[in-house]
């Protein structure tokens, strides 16, 4: 048995067919969250990252391949390759390159199409004993191999011609009805379009540039381990074997062994270093799959990754932790394991914190942030900042800048697409002078842009005044800020507890108004659209529609919105002010009480209340510091 890593260039560009045998499954890679296409696409999608944006570039391991050879193949006919296990990486590398074909041919790059039928076809020559089957690169199970044929050959068009009982009438595919090979296909294709049309909008670079890197991304960046049995190898048994019993190594697995392989060559004790430090990751809590972003992976897996980005201050692949972690261990060139585990071990401690649900202190609180926002692209910073040695305090005022610096954004409406490239900067930042505190608000404030900045106080007023809050920002997050602006309106009178499990948002002007909420100049809409109302014929005069829009967009800003312990019924929810007033009045928030003072709530009102909470809001986010946004 002979084992070798290659690139996937080396194992498809080669002349061969690879034979899928009779004992093998049908194509059974699924498309659904969590499946084998999506994690196989976040890694292609990563590739193609390292080499957009001319990242450090690290290969993808990507398990492995066994396969036989028949020794009276005939000389001049294509070599034919018997999988003994592997075909559904062997079938969907293929379906990966038949989905870059279509879009590139979609686009008219007609050099990509040529390039990549050479790891679909081999040529044809005269020496072929069967062209029309050597002709095809892989050649699949009974059950597959129409449709692999078509999917490789046809167009998409064609396609859905050929299948049209698998299609709506207007080409979108009917997936729950469709077979896994064909779900697989199409799955890559809308993922490669919509990488190619995202990275075209935002970043400037022609769909030829990005299919160029999702191309080399997967032909270099992708590796495996290819396998070829002896002639004595018992090829069915083996096959059994691998899909009975056999359990592929996990990347913190993979991580163990080098850490204790390296122990063991620089002479440390193996048991002592195992009962002393490394037992702790080996408890189910360490284990569990849980998610963050778009990766559903190990919890360790996640520690170990935020930790390299902590202690790095560089980007780090996820999907590759493995060999990242290597990479960093190989740069910090630790005096000993020991210290090496010493430093992870300290991370571990924080992550666990800020994974339980008790902490009450600053960590669990921006915990809790990061929680709602989903936001675990700054846990490396915190776990950076919790490792310092540096007094509590500080570690709270660093913890409340950040809060505020997502917050402030979130108000603002602005995108989080960039904060991976913010977190490096800011544990760059934070520890080169004597000052944390002060290094990291100076830090804060310097950042530009629409994708970094920090809002002025003035930017966060024209947000609240201005933004459809309820239309855009999540329910959670919502709920949080307008939690925080209640504890922001207290006196010490007020000592109820608000907690986020018992509330819900309310519009003060309802959604539904125009049957009792009449507008400034008195007159009762017929609807709450303008358009709606001109649609269905109905008689207003220019200013009435001005100002039936003026009520429209000002709906969902944060002037209107408000908590309530417990839903209003619909009969004061929807009904006059009158009603709703006499409700809010009794409320035990300050956020209520404060609406209820005003006799007559409008627009005017209502832009009021959001000057007033604008206040409130650029107090509560930059807390505790006498410098503010300029």
């Amino acid at each position: 048995m002979k084992a070798n890593p290659y690139s996937l260039d080396a194992v498809l560009g080669q002349r061969q067919q690879w034979v899928v045998p009779v004992y093998q499954r049908h194509y059974e890679w699924e498309t659904t969250e969590d499946k084998q296409l999506p994690k196989l696409w976040d890694d292609l999608r990563e590739e193609a990252l390292e080499r957009l944006e001319k990242k450090l570039q690290l290969p993808h391991y990507f398990g492995a391949i066994i396969y036989s050879e028949s020794q009276n193949q005939t000389f001049g006919a294509v070599p034919q390759r018997f999988l003994v296990d592997g075909q559904q990486r062997i079938t969907t590398f293929q379906l990966v390159l038949a989905a870059l074909k279509d879009v590139a041919r979609d686009n008219e790059i007609n050099r990509l199409v040529a390039a990549i039928d050479a790891y679909l076809f081999n040529e044809k020559t005269a020496s072929m004993l069967d062209p029309s089957r050597e002709w095809f690169k892989l050649w699949p199970s009974a059950y597959d191999r129409q449709l692999f044929q078509h999917i490789v050959r046809s167009t998409r068009s064609e396609l859905q011609e050929l299948q049209s009982r698998f299609f709506y009438k207007n080409g979108n595919l009917i997936k729950n009805q469709a077979p896994n090979l064909r779900r697989a296909y199409w799955f890559l294709i809308e993922a490669v379009e919509e990488f190619v049309s995202e990275r075209t909008a935002e970043n400037e670079e022609t769909a030829e540039g990005v299919l160029d890197a999702l191309l080399a991304g997967f032909l270099s960046g992708f590796q495996i381990v290819v396998i070829q049995l002896d002639q004595g190898d018992d090829a069915q048994e083996i096959f059994a074997s691998l899909n009975g019993l056999g359990k592929p190594l996990s990347p913190f697995d993979l991580i163990r062994n080098d850490v204790f392989h390296r122990a063991r060559k620089h002479g440390e004790n193996e048991e002592q270093l195992f009962d002393d430090r490394w037992k702790l990751f080996e408890s189910p809590f360490w284990a569990e799959q849980v998610r963050q972003g778009r990766a559903k992976r190990a919890r360790a897996d996640h520690l170990v990754a935020h930790s390299v980005v902590a202690e790095s201050a560089r980007e780090v692949n996820v999907g590759k932790i493995a060999v990242e972690y290597q990479h960093y261990s190989q740069h910090r060139a630790f005096a000993s394991v020991a210290e090496e585990l010493d430093v992870l071990l300290k991370h571990a401690d924080t992550y666990r914190t800020m994974e339980s649900s008790n902490d009450e202190g600053a960590l669990g609180r921006i915990s809790r942030v990061f929680e709602i926002w989903d936001l675990s692209t700054f846990h490396p910073l915190v776990l950076r900042i919790n490792a310092e040695t540096f007094e509590h305090r500080k570690k709270a005022s660093l913890f409340e800048l950040l809060e505020s610096y997502i917050v402030r954004r979130e108000l603002c409406g602005l995108t989080t697409k960039n904060y991976n490239k913010v977190v490096l900067g800011m544990i760059r930042q934070f520890l080169e002078e004597e000052d944390p505190v002060a290094a990291f608000l100076k830090h804060l404030l310097e950042l530009s842009g629409e994708a970094s900045k920090i809002p002025t106080d003035v930017e966060v007023a024209e947000a609240i005044a201005r933004n459809d809050a309820y239309g855009k920002i999540p329910s959670p997050r919502l709920k949080f800020i307008l939690q925080n602006l209640e504890y922001g309106l207290r006196t010490k009178f007020d000592e109820v507890t608000v907690t986020s499990s018992n509330l819900t948002i309310e519009h003060v002007i309802p959604q539904k108004w125009s049957s009792n909420w009449p507008l400034p100049n008195g007159v009762m809409a017929p609807t709450e659209s303008a358009f709606s109302a001109v649609i269905a014929g109905h008689q207003i005069s220019d200013e009435t529609k001005a100002l039936m829009e003026a009520r429209q967009r000002s709906i969902g800003t944060l002037g209107n919105l408000t908590l309530l312990t417990e839903a209003l019924n619909p009969s004061i929810g929807n009904g006059a002010w009158k009603a709703k007033r006499n409700k809010l009045g009794k409320s035990l928030l300050a956020l209520n009480r404060s609406i209820a003072e005003v006799n007559e709530w409008d627009e005017a009102a209502i832009e009021s209340r959001a000057a007033s909470l604008a206040a409130v809001a650029n107090r509560v986010w930059l807390r505790g510091f006498n410098q503010s946004v300029p």
